[in-house]
């Protein structure tokens, strides 16, 4: 590479930094016209640069050669970015070719998008030489380090702007937090709003029943509601919310087919501001719109609105909630059962149309449905009758025949006592007997008529003694006393020991001759009457229903776990022959057809009757 193409470059270089200030197109104009002055030979050139995958023609030089739409044509057709390329156009014949030249420029920055295309120069030149060749590809090198100066200064501006718009987002969006209510926020994003684009005015009103109403105006806290300016800036609000979709005012050509009616109404009225109206969006749902008004001479750029519409949909949330936490409780409580009879009523929320539906079939299903009600008791197995042996006299054990469990008959021997000391006594009261009987007949023969009646009182007292041991005899051995079962007593372990008279040793119960004993909760007691049938389970036979009639209701009480029960009685209906004496279960009574819900609730509902009546009774 010659000196000559390095000092080209260079001043190629210095120019670029001298023509910041102009605009991307009259750069690459100028640039292509200094590449006449450096490159010899040059016939035509022109710059093309990507955009969405396409390449555009942004500037050209000599479009009028022959050369230029078939430079352009291979421009449009390159595949390849990563090297230069140099095509043949035509040759004369002689030394003298004409080429064109393809130098893709590319990003060299350590950015993610390293290695980027920038742009494209291609360049149709005549040379007679591969010298001349090399010497234009290295002049046109060390010249696109303008067009990466260029394309820099154009990602930095754009990243400043949007730096800049994420920071008036963000402090926009800290003004409105930092209010403690409605009415102030709202104030404060007009204000702000007002300030950051220097408008005239800025206007914020709320949609409702397909009518936006004025409710804000930056740096004005009061104005009239008959207004013509007031009605003129609602107008442009509906005329906004209708159309979905920022409207501006004076329309762009891409936007002439969008309703400016209103818009025009109050630019004139205001003496041809420009106007500006973005509908406000909350969940989907359209809340209100902001108008924008400044003067006719700076109107409102693409990036403006694009700036408003960020920060309005950046600011809306959070106004919405301070809005809605604003209200009073009823309104909210009227608002909340209007958003869900939306949403039962709408086309959306099939789980709660589902819900609603399975409550509604469950409440009339609880009103209108009856059931048995039952009164539920704890019960117990016990014998219709029940006969105590019991010890005769004081005495022993001498042997037995029975115990607790076995089955017995009328008559059968269950327990033996000893015996000997009534027969010594028998004896005792024979020998007695047979002496008065020889005293009684010597008191005869000598005719002493008050020994005589001596004789004959202590004949009495022998015969009644007499008569005591034998019947204390007779009752050594005892018996069933009818067909029964044996449900107490086992005294095989106390043979030969002593008993005293009245002890019980043996308990018999009838045979298939059983009552149940219920206790029953004091405050259900009410329900109970004679005559009612229920159902009993045995824990030991819990798959065997008993049948039963209710018998007896006694004043009797027992405690049990801090509960105060009533003890009523009932005969079994069904068969017996599976059950057997203090067995237990679960007993239901059945009283009467109720409502099922008035049975389920009927404990809560008599406990909150006399809370309640403990508390304001």
């Amino acid at each position: 590479m010659d000196e000559e193409a390095v000092t080209d470059s260079r001043k190629t270089l210095k120019n670029a930094s001298q023509l910041n200030a102009m605009s991307s197109t009259d750069y690459y104009k100028e640039w292509l016209l200094g590449q006449n002055y450096m490159i010899d030979g040059l016939h035509c050139s022109l710059i093309m640069v990507q955009t969405n995958n396409t390449l555009l023609n942004v500037a050209s030089w000599q479009e009028n050669s022959s050369n230029f739409s078939r430079l352009e044509a291979l421009a449009s057709q390159l595949s390849h970015w990563d090297q230069p390329q140099i095509s043949t156009l035509e040759s004369d014949g002689n030394t003298n070719e004409t080429f064109a030249l393809l130098y893709p420029v590319k990003s060299n920055d350590n950015s993610p998008n390293k290695n980027r295309p920038i742009a494209l120069v291609a360049i149709a030149l005549q040379a007679n030489s591969q010298e001349a060749l090399q010497k234009a590809m290295a002049t046109l090198q060390w010249s696109t380090a303008g067009l990466e100066v260029i394309d820099y200064q154009h990602r930095f501006e754009a990243l400043t702007f949007e730096q800049k718009c994420t920071a008036d987002r963000v402090n926009i969006l800290t003004r409105v937090l930092a209010e403690p209510d409605y009415p102030a926020a709202a104030m404060g994003l007009v204000t702000e709003l007002a300030t950051l684009l220097n408008c005239d005015r800025v206007s914020l009103g709320e949609y409702d029943n397909h009518h936006a109403t004025l409710k804000y105006l930056s740096h004005n806290t009061q104005f009239g509601k008959k207004m013509n300016l007031v009605r003129a800036i609602e107008q442009v609000m509906d005329e906004s919310i209708d159309q979905g979709s920022p409207v501006r005012f004076p329309q762009k050509e891409e936007s002439a087919s969008m309703l400016i009616l209103a818009h025009r109404k109050l630019s004139e009225l205001q003496g041809d501001a420009s106007i500006l109206s973005i509908p406000i969006y909350s969940e989907h749902n359209i809340t209100g719109a902001i108008v924008l008004e400044t003067s006719p001479a700076k109107p409102f750029t693409d990036k403006e609105v694009e700036l408003c519409q960020s920060i309005i949909s950046l600011v809306s949330p959070s106004l919405n909630d301070k809005q809605l936490n604003d209200r009073s409780l009823w309104r909210k409580a009227v608002d909340s059962g209007k958003t869900q009879l939306k949403r039962f009523t709408g086309p959306n929320h099939p789980g709660r149309k589902l819900t609603a539906l399975i409550l509604i079939i469950l409440s009339l299903f609880f009103t209108f449905a009856t059931g048995t009600y039952r009164l539920s008791t704890q019960a117990r197995i016990e014998s219709s009758a029940q006969r105590a042996i019991v010890a005769p006299y004081d005495g022993y054990i001498e042997s037995t025949h029975a115990r607790a469990g076995d089955t017995v008959s009328t008559g059968d021997l269950l327990i033996s006592l000893d015996d000997r000391d009534l027969r010594l006594e028998k004896l005792k009261w024979l020998s007695e007997q047979a002496k008065l009987n020889r005293q009684y007949q010597e008191a005869l023969a000598f005719r002493d008529r008050a020994k005589i009646n001596i004789i004959n009182a202590q004949l009495q007292q022998a015969e009644a003694q007499l008569a005591l041991v034998n019947t204390q005899l007779e009752r050594a051995n005892l018996t069933a006393p009818f067909d029964g079962l044996v449900v107490s007593g086992d005294l095989d372990q106390r043979l030969g020991s002593s008993i005293s008279k009245g002890e019980i040793l043996l308990s018999v119960s009838e045979l298939d001759q059983y009552r149940i004993k219920m206790l029953v909760q004091e405050n259900r007691i009410a329900d109970a009457h004679i005559g009612q049938n229920g159902t009993l389970h045995l824990s030991a036979l819990p798959e065997t229903p008993f049948d039963f009639k209710l018998s007896k209701i006694t004043p009797l009480t027992e405690a049990l776990d801090g509960s105060t029960y009533f003890i009523v009685e009932g005969e079994l209906l069904s068969d017996t022959s599976q059950i057997q004496p203090g067995m237990e279960g679960i007993g239901k009574i059945t009283i009467d057809e109720r409502n099922l819900l008035g049975i389920w609730l009927r404990q809560t509902r008599e406990w909150l009757q006399l809370k309640l009546w403990s508390w304001w009774g």
